[in-house]
């Protein structure tokens, strides 16, 4: 598959196009909803004027029919500047889009919500490698539009994909989004204008899920019959065969029957009502996606899941007449239309046919859309970092990467490396000086790795890796409200670590200073045992960085299974220096006392 490549310039050149035309837009139209405010004014004024004139002069047929014409002109006046408002407010949307985006292609990511609030310091990896909360990679790729797309992408992020086709139909998807520049844009600026309140959704969510009612069971045949009977009586009372008081006493009794259920059609009607509404403000977000034509199997099944046998849109339209038809019970023609057809059965019956029809079909468009909107974020950063590359799905290669940098460094500070993993090393010792870089470079490794099987773009030139199993220790906390140390909480992840190896799980592991919670000797004791446990299990990969140089010992004593790289720094006198690039074998300088000499510490 060929991967888009467009010039940095070209790609805020999109975005500004698209902003520039929608400035123009509102700039144009302000000024037209400003001359409609004026003219619906004047229109107000002179039709108080004819009024007046009617009061004091009488109706007469010119006055009538001017003020008719005037009444009429105000309304259109009224509908066609509310109309103009509701586009402004729309390219405003799509103006603030295009805002975020170009500032998305400058590196600056602080527009986008970060996701504070799924972070979980016991996950398998997602609190060590800033996947959430301030400057993570939930806020790189972050353009939900709903709370429950944003709940999806989080569990993606969690629980990233595991298998080559999900991944590289992911990446099909994403790659075929990120060139429909003009698409991504209508879709965020028309989502961005649904009221974000996340109970009226899942009121909805619950509605579409509850049983279906069938007020007339086996009664429907009424339904019919009803209508039927009246139809007949009716021509009987005209031609003169029944007097009109038998016609009469058939609506009251039709009537009184409108009344059983009364409660129950009570609340049906004010369900639907309210959930109408709800469902109604979808209506274009899932009209973008049916009117839209996808190449990629994903978002083509997508496509035919929205439009066949029936298209949702449409569905949520016949809600929407439904609704408005049953809405008449408040109006004066009520006690007629039940007497004579049982208007509210009538309307619950078709409610309850379309509930039947529809309902598994919108909850599967709910969870299409939120599964869009992940896409579409990732679209969005891939777009915007270009210049990354779209990682290969290997069955045999664990990682082999060129140029490797950190996601979440700004664009043009990370210093890049090679690194490779192949099924014979497991296990890499990094070690290096303070600040030297181990632990950007384990987060890089691993951050890189979620976005690969997210279906996302790396940074990095080169990216061949196998669909695994990542976990970290690299920040524990201890819990003082639930009495456990530092030393136990790192311990109860690094048996999480043996458990799922001893299912025959595939994990790529990242620890940073293995067992810092106990003395230097149970600590290289430890470690060396863990290292040992590890390698028992060919499915075991990853990278411990220390400073504990005699845990490098390691190496030596199983060359094929455990390797040593490090970071080196160049002490020159009272100068120090960081190249931040990763070498094969173990440091040679460490920095502490240096750096305690040169703040007066010692």
């Amino acid at each position: 598959m060929l991967f888009y490549r467009i010039d940095p310039q070209n790609k805020i050149m999109s975005y500004n196009r698209i902003a520039n035309d929608a400035t123009a837009f509102i700039e144009k139209n302000k000024s037209t909803a400003n001359v409609i405010s004026y003219l619906r004014l004047v229109l107000a004024i002179i039709e108080a004027y004819l009024l007046f004139m009617i009061i004091r002069d009488g109706a007469t047929t010119w006055l009538v029919i001017s003020a008719l014409v005037v009444l009429a002109a105000f309304f259109f006046f009224v509908n066609l500047h509310q109309k103009i408002l509701e586009k402004i407010q729309y390219y405003e949307s799509k103006l603030k889009v295009c805002e975020k985006e170009i500032l998305a292609t400058e590196g600056v990511y602080d527009q986008f919500a970060d996701g504070k609030e799924y972070e979980d310091k016991i996950h398998y990896f997602s609190y060590d490698l800033d996947i959430f909360g301030n400057h993570s990679i939930f806020q790189l790729l972050n353009r939900s539009i709903t709370k429950s797309g944003s709940d999806s992408l989080a569990n993606q992020l969690k629980f990233p994909f595991l298998t080559r086709e999900a991944i590289e139909s992911r990446q099909a998807a994403v790659e075929e989004l990120g060139q429909k520049i003009d698409w991504r844009v209508d879709f965020l600026a028309t989502g961005n204008l649904l009221e974000k309140d996340e109970a009226k959704y899942q009121q909805l969510i619950t509605w579409l899920k509850s049983e279906d009612i069938d007020l007339m069971g086996k009664y429907r045949i009424l339904l019919w019959l009803v209508p039927a009977i009246n139809a007949i009586i009716l021509g009987l009372w005209i031609f003169g065969v029944i007097s009109f008081k038998v016609w009469l006493l058939t609506l009251i009794l039709q009537s009184v029957f409108s009344f059983v259920n009364r409660k129950k059609l009570n609340a049906m009607y004010l369900n639907i009502s309210k959930n109408t509404s709800n469902l109604q403000r979808y209506i274009q977000l899932f009209q973008l996606i049916e009117k839209e034509e996808f190449k990629a199997p994903i978002l083509s099944a997508w496509k035919d899941t929205l439009t066949k046998p029936a298209y949702i849109s449409v569905a949520i339209q016949k809600l929407a007449t439904i609704s408005a038809y049953f809405a008449i019970r408040n109006s004066f023609f009520a006690p007629i239309l039940n007497a004579f057809f049982l208007w509210d059965y009538q309307c619950a019956h078709r409610f309850e046919i379309w509930k039947r029809q529809s309902s598994e079909a919108l909850l599967q468009a709910f969870t299409i859309l939120h599964e869009m909107e992940v896409l579409v974020s990732i679209a969005c950063y891939d777009y915007a970092n270009n210049t990354y590359t779209v990682p290969e799905v290997s069955d045999s290669v664990i990682l082999d990467v060129t140029q490797l940098g950190h996601p979440l460094l700004k664009k043009g500070k990370s210093v890049n490396n090679d690194f490779s993993v192949n099924k014979n090393e497991q296990i890499f010792i990094v070690t290096g000086a303070n600040m030297a870089g181990k632990s950007t470079f384990l987060r890089a490794v691993g951050s890189n790795f979620i976005l690969a099987m997210l279906g996302a773009r790396v940074h990095a030139e080169k990216f061949v890796f196998k669909p695994i199993q990542v976990y970290t220790c690299m920040r524990i906390t201890d819990s003082i409200d639930e009495g456990e140390s530092y030393f136990h909480a790192e311990l109860l992840r690094l048996q999480h670590v043996v458990k799922m190896l001893e299912t025959g799980k595939e994990i790529f592991v990242i620890l940073d200073e293995l067992l810092k919670g106990t003395n230097s000797k149970d600590k290289l004791q430890g470690s060396e045992l863990f290292l040992e446990k590890l390698i028992q299990y060919k499915t075991a990969f990853g990278m411990i960085a220390t400073h504990d140089l005699d845990l490098t010992n390691m190496a030596a004593k199983y060359p094929e299974k455990i390797k040593n790289i490090c970071f080196e720094i160049i002490i020159d006198g009272d100068k120090m220096t960081f190249d931040y690039k990763l070498r094969a074998g173990v440091t040679q300088n460490m920095n502490a006392l240096f750096l305690m000499k040169q703040m007066g510490i010692v």
